[in-house]
């Protein structure tokens, strides 16, 4: 069993550090992506979580030394200039947990408030102070990624204590009573290519009871079939029920 907290110990050990005042983090690439209509991304190094299905995972997420260096500042202004290039209106950090190190995350947010900063987070690290923190910052969109539909299969899928499920819950919770508006300035998404019908629907009914609107804009997610992350999942004994080519065609995998 993995336990996040001190996963994230030793992340921070190596990809977090603070120079002079000012926290820099590990960043691999900064790249334009598809997603969202069309995004600036800075993939960064290090996640506080392992889960079975994670496309970023030889790179970013579950590595440690890899990447180089970087202020918030630098981020900002790598990200920007993609953005500007392309004609975005969207920025984000992924690859990994960006709100490790969260002065740094957030100093970032406030370098690009010309932008709208998409946040991806698993919520685990989002207490009633960060919370405060990301509702002060009318760029940020937080879209919370839940990891299954159930604490049983958020056990199965990341290999940490299913009660770090409902702090994923918790955190959509604390940023709603910080003042956000559900579906517009956060919203939930949440792998459910190893949930039956029956657990996804046991999902939507604990959204409903943080707020109601949520259930409607609840972003499903399905595991993407790169190799690598076939790879990974045979070796963790996952077995999706749906997925998506990386072309995005439907696999039904049972």
């Amino acid at each position: 069993m993995i336990n996040p907290e001190r996963l994230l110990e030793l992340v921070e050990r190596y990809t977090v550090k603070a120079e002079g005042g000012v926290v820099y983090r590990r960043y691999r690439r900064f790249r334009a992506d598809r997603w969202y209509g069309g995004i600036a991304t800075a993939d960064v190094v290090g996640c506080n979580l392992r889960c079975g299905m994670c496309w970023a995972w030889r790179n970013t997420s579950f590595v440690l030394t890899a990447g180089q260096w970087m202020p918030p500042e630098e981020v900002a202004e790598r990200l920007r200039k993609i953005a500007r290039e392309r004609g975005y209106e969207q920025v984000r950090i992924s690859g990994g947990e960006p709100l490790i190190a969260p002065r740094h995350a957030l100093a970032v947010i406030d370098e690009l408030r010309d932008y709208v900063f998409v946040v991806e987070t698993n919520g685990i690290l989002i207490d009633r102070a960060l919370a405060r923190e990301l509702a002060a910052r009318p760029n940020a969109v937080v879209r919370v990624s839940i990891k299954g539909a159930t604490p049983e299969e958020f056990e199965k899928i990341t290999r940490s204590p299913r009660a770090y499920f409902h702090r994923q819950l918790e955190a959509i919770r604390h940023l709603l009573e910080s003042g956000l508006t559900p579906c517009r300035d956060v919203y939930p998404a949440a792998m459910l290519g190893f949930s039956t019908e029956e657990s996804e629907r046991d999902l939507k009914r604990r959204l409903e009871a943080v707020d109601p609107r949520l259930p409607q804009c609840l972003d499903v997610e399905y595991v993407i079939l790169y190799p690598h992350v076939v790879k990974l999942m045979e070796t963790r004994g996952l077995k999706p029920i749906r997925a998506v080519t990386p072309s995005g065609i439907p696999a039904f995998m049972i």
